[in-house]
């Protein structure tokens, strides 16, 4: 977490002084994401920082969802663990995996049918459609877990090609970074109000045997 505020803060910081202190850091590795991921120097930093400061807020929660005495009463905790750790991989992943059709060595891999490019965002929404169908059997157990995988999952192949339906072909908008932001800062809201209500739960009990003593 300390890494990801502290590109945060060294992107906003090259944004009013413009030295591009981090980038001869870093000796001209941030231009280069930069061009891979086709954002401006400073928004290139601002969205690794905040992948990095959301990965950290999910390692920090992880250790409730252990706990044997919060794991009783911590299912929309695990939910909304599960629905933004699934969130931004299948970001990261849909992201990585455009990247990797612009290398020479790797054949585009792109479904067609009857001469209409099916983009993921279809499979995306396929994803969203079982999960949602899943959510409604109420089971329980390992089931609601995976619809809540399955929605993540839709979510980030929805969210990856945003800029692509927005701007009616540029893959690449910065629409698609800015509504990953807004999206996966909700569910961060959602699992940090979670966890915070758990561990007051679980604190209260604790501090009431203290005062009985």
């Amino acid at each position: 977490m300390i890494s990801g505020t502290g590109l945060i803060s060294g992107a906003l910081i090259d944004a009013v002084v413009f030295l591009n202190i981090l980038d001869k850091l870093t000796r001209g590795e941030v231009f280069e994401a930069a061009l891979l991921l086709r954002l401006s120097y400073e928004a290139t930093l601002l969205f690794i920082g905040y992948i990095i400061l959301s990965l950290g807020f999910l390692w920090s929660t992880y250790p409730m969802l252990r706990n044997e005495k919060c794991a009783a009463d911590s299912k929309k905790l695990q939910i909304q663990f599960v629905i933004l750790l699934s969130f931004i991989i299948s970001f990261l992943i849909a992201r990585a995996f455009v990247l990797l059709l612009n290398v020479p060595i790797n054949p585009a891999y792109q479904l067609w049918l009857k001469g209409y490019r099916v983009h993921h965002f279809f499979f995306g929404i396929a994803v969203l459609m079982i999960g949602g169908w899943l959510s409604h059997l109420h089971n329980g157990g390992k089931l609601t877990m995976i619809s809540a995988a399955l929605y993540g999952i839709g979510v980030g192949l929805v969210v990856d090609e945003f800029g692509l339906l927005l701007t009616f072909g540029d893959y690449w908008a910065a629409q698609s970074y800015l509504f990953f932001v807004i999206i996966s800062l909700f569910f961060l809201i959602a699992l940090l109000i979670e966890a915070y209500n758990r561990f007051t739960s679980y604190q209260s009990p604790s501090l009431t045997e203290h005062a009985s003593v």
